[in-house]
Formats: structure tokens, C-alpha cells, sequence
């Protein structure tokens, strides 16, 4: 096997274009392994195979980038083919572990994680089900510079928000969901993976910058597909995607929906009037969450009303989970503790005034980690029990069936309730419920307690804007 890591700009990328259309295996055989390194490449993941066997890059820590004094750090990271022909990532870009106690000490372009990760060889390979994972094949390359990139101005303005909350001795409190592009992901066989932080004795969980699974899933739409129809919303500026919505929104506030409909020529009765005024507010086509900056940055906009009692009608619902799917997962690494993690809200809140709704202002939110790994896991823990124990029908009264899931009133944070078209929309189930046998049962899923988002705007004492 080759040895070594010094290679120029120049051979790195000429040997990364050879990789493409070659399977890990492929690359393996192309080199003269002995024993002990078809030991080695058994326990391996993908990325070390292709920096052992493409390369000749022991596996190792080090904290400057895999080519010195090349200065790149190389990376290879899967996409997927969706159902409807999409592309997307299939997971984050895991980058450097956050040293709490180091990193906050210097400004963005002096960090470590600058240092590490401002230049980046990417190998994309295509991630198929029910492939062994040194048959799939590596398709396309790219080099990604951050200091030409585009979206420069929002990872350094996520880099500070980061250390500014380690700064403020809340390490424990970062969430991924926190940020834009660049997060901070969980780093660590399970919560009780923590370091020490610098501005409190409480421990906060391991975590690693990462580019968040959404941002990820732009650049494969655009270096590889599927990316000419995502409309943008910052066009012709250099602000922020912060800078430019708070504008976009000064420009609405204190206007009624009637005034806004006439602003916009909008003439509809239809309950989603108020995503439609949102949408022509940021002057784009499609729905809002679909424009390539809130992709990117895997926040769901989300109109809020609000009524003259304060009162919020809505709870916020997911997509329906498989029954199925819920036994097979975990806590630590479930889909909705993911989503969680990584998903910010923006709210656009209207509040019912003299017969008509007032656009009040928006708020950038993501749940607490706190919230999440207490009330949540407690209701999704609850969830997976009744499921995998078959205990689902609690009774039957008057012909309706109440069940042993998580109520409305049960959890201060969120429940679980229907969300079929209707009783014969079901799901199959992984055990039979005992009291009916029944072996699929209607579509649930899990939902925002509506007392909790009027709780998230109380809290805020009325200043809804980004923060």
C-alpha cells in the first residue's frame, strides 16, 4: 500500500477523478493488501478505505487536514436517490470535534476549525439499500473552498453563534438546530458522552461542527442534480440569510390579512391564505420551505394564529410514523429526536384584532435540548413501549377506541394522536394489539402541544423577531 499524505493541490484532485465510477473494492484491488490490512479494511468505514487504499493516508486524529501542506481535508460522504427522482444526502458532514475549552479563544479565521476544514476534497459516492457498503460506487468529486463559497458569510456568522453560547457557559444548551449551515452535531455513543466547557462546571455533550443534512442535500442537488428548479430568496444581496428576512419582514408588520391580500392581489378563501401572504411577502413562486435558503438551513416556516384570548388553536403535527419503524429504532438515534435536533421553525405569527388577523412578526425557533431530552424522550419512550408490547387499545367505549398513547395532557411538550385520512388509513403493526388482534391500526403521529407553542411566545414577552 502506498504511505504518505503530501500530495499537492494538483495530484490530489487528479487521483480523486480516478476514483469516479470505482467501488471501494475496486480501489482495494488495485493495491497489494496482505493480511493484516484485509484485517484492517474489515473493521474500516468507507472514508478510511478510500484515504488507506486511494491515498495511502493512515488512519489517524491529527488535528491539521489529511494533506499537509496541501492544507485539504478529504471527505467522502453518501447521497441517495429518493422515491420521486431527487437526490439528497444521506446523512451530515461530520467535521472536527468542538474542543470547548480551546476553540472560543480565537476569531473565526484563526480557529481550528478554519484551520482543519477551510478546504475540503469531497468524494461523493451513491448510497443504494441492500448493497454491501465496499460495492457502492464513488460518482462524483468536488473541492470545496470555503473562502469562495457563497454561503462564506453565514457558516463564520453559525461558527460565532456557537461560541458565543460557549462563551456565555452554555455549552450544554447547543443544539444543531441552532444554526444555519454549519452545526454542531452530537459527537459520542450516547448522552453520556460530555466534556468539560470553560464558563460553567456543567458538562455539555460532545459535539462536532458539521455541515447539517440539509445544506448537504443542496450540494448534491447542486454538483451533481436535480437543483435548477430550487427557487432562491436572496437575490442581488450580500446580507445574511438573518439580515435579509428581518428586512423582508419590517416592511409587513402591523398589517392586517385583508391588506396584505390586496397588496399581493390575492383573492382566495382557502384555509392556507396566510403560507400564500407569506410566500409573496419574500416575492417567490413556490411554498417558502421549498426555496433553496430554507432547505439549506432545514427550517419549516409555520403561520401561527393567535386570538384575542391568547388562545393558540393549532398543535403542530410530523408526517406519520410506521409502527414498524418505531421498534426498530432507538432513543439516541430515532427519527424524531433527529428532526428535532435539526430542524429550526420560523413562526409567522397573525393575531386576531378588530375582526381581522394582524401580521405581528416572526420568531426563529428550535425546541431546547432540555425539552427534548426530557419531556420528548419520556413521550417517544412511552410510544415505542406501547407499540413493541402490543398494547395499543386501551378500551372501547360506545363503539371508539382510546388508547394507551401519550394525550394532549399527558406531556407538557408534545402527544401523540391520529393523522390518517381516516379510521381505515393504517399502518401495519409489528406485534398484534392484544384486546382487538387487530395487526394494522389506524396512522398516528407525533404533534407539538399547542399550550407549548403559546408558551414559546409568552416567554418571548412579545418581541418575536430573530434574535
Amino acid at each position: 500500500m502506498k504511505k504518505g499524505r503530501t500530495y499537492n493541490r494538483l495530484e490530489i484532485e487528479l487521483i480523486s477523478k480516478s476514483a469516479i465510477g470505482k467501488s471501494i473494492n475496486d480501489i482495494m484491488n488495485e493495491e497489494v493488501i496482505t493480511i493484516e490490512d484485509e484485517k484492517v479494511a474489515n473493521k474500516g468505514g468507507l472514508g478510511q478505505l478510500v484515504e488507506q487504499y486511494l491515498f495511502g493516508i493512515e488512519t489517524n486524529s491529527d488535528s491539521e487536514p489529511d494533506f499537509m501542506p496541501a492544507g485539504i481535508e478529504l471527505k467522502v460522504t453518501p447521497y441517495k436517490k429518493l422515491k420521486d427522482g431527487n437526490l439528497s444526502a444521506k446523512e451530515r458532514l461530520v467535521l472536527n470535534i468542538i474542543d470547548y475549552m480551546t476553540e472560543y479563544k480565537n476569531d473565526f479565521k484563526s480557529s481550528h476549525f478554519w484551520f482543519k476544514n477551510n478546504t475540503i476534497q469531497l468524494l461523493w459516492y451513491l448510497w443504494e439499500p441492500n448493497k454491501d457498503n465496499k460495492d457502492l460506487k464513488i460518482t462524483h468529486e468536488k473541492l470545496l473552498e470555503l473562502a469562495q463559497s457563497e454561503d462564506l458569510k453565514q457558516i463564520e456568522e453559525d461558527w460565532n453563534y456557537i461560541i458565543k453560547k460557549i462563551k456565555k457557559g452554555k455549552a450544554h444548551e447547543i443544539s444543531e438546530a441552532d444554526t444555519m449551515y454549519l452545526g454542531a452535531c452530537t459527537k459520542g455513543a450516547n448522552s453520556s458522552s460530555v466534556r468539560e466547557q470553560p464558563f460553567s462546571d456543567i458538562p455539555a455533550m460532545q459535539r462536532a461542527f458539521c455541515f447539517k443534512n440539509s445544506y448537504m442535500t443542496q450540494l448534491v442537488r447542486k454538483y451533481i442534480g436535480n437543483y435548477s428548479d430550487v427557487e432562491k430568496i436572496l437575490k442581488g444581496t450580500t446580507n445574511t440569510f438573518n439580515e435579509f428576512v428581518n428586512d423582508v419582514i419590517s416592511k409587513y408588520k402591523g398589517k392586517t390579512q385583508k391588506e396584505l391580500m390586496k397588496e399581493f392581489n390575492i383573492d382566495s378563501s382557502a384555509k392556507s391564505i396566510n403560507s400564500m401572504i407569506i410566500s409573496r411577502m419574500f416575492n417567490v413562486k413556490s411554498k417558502l420551505g421549498e426555496t433553496e435558503e430554507f432547505q439549506k438551513a432545514n427550517i419549516i416556516p409555520k403561520t401561527i394564529r393567535i386570538e384575542e384570548n391568547g388562545r393558540i388553536k393549532e398543535s403542530i403535527s410530523f408526517p406519520a410514523f410506521k409502527f414498524t419503524d418505531i421498534v426498530n429504532q432507538d432513543w439516541e438515534t430515532c427519527d424524531l429526536r433527529e428532526e428535532l435536533e435539526t430542524t429550526k421553525y420560523m413562526f409567522f405569527v397573525f393575531k386576531k384584532e378588530n375582526n381581522d388577523y394582524v401580521f405581528k412578526d416572526i420568531k426563529l425557533w428550535n425546541m431546547p435540548e432540555m425539552d427534548i431530552e426530557i419531556s420528548v424522550m419520556d413521550m417517544w419512550i412511552k410510544t415505542y413501549n406501547t407499540i413493541k408490547t402490543g398494547n395499543i387499545v386501551k378500551y372501547i367505549k360506545n363503539g371508539k377506541r382510546k388508547t394507551n398513547f401519550v394525550g394532549l395532557r399527558e406531556n407538557e411538550v408534545c402527544h401523540v394522536r391520529p393523522h390518517g385520512k381516516n379510521a381505515a388509513d393504517t399502518y401495519k403493526l409489528p406485534v398484534p394489539d392484544k384486546l382487538t388482534g387487530a395487526t394494522s391500526y389506524t396512522k398516528h403521529c407525533f404533534w407539538i402541544n399547542n399550550l407549548y407553542i403559546k408558551k414559546i411566545f409568552e416567554e418571548f414577552n412579545g418581541g418575536l423577531n430573530i434574535e
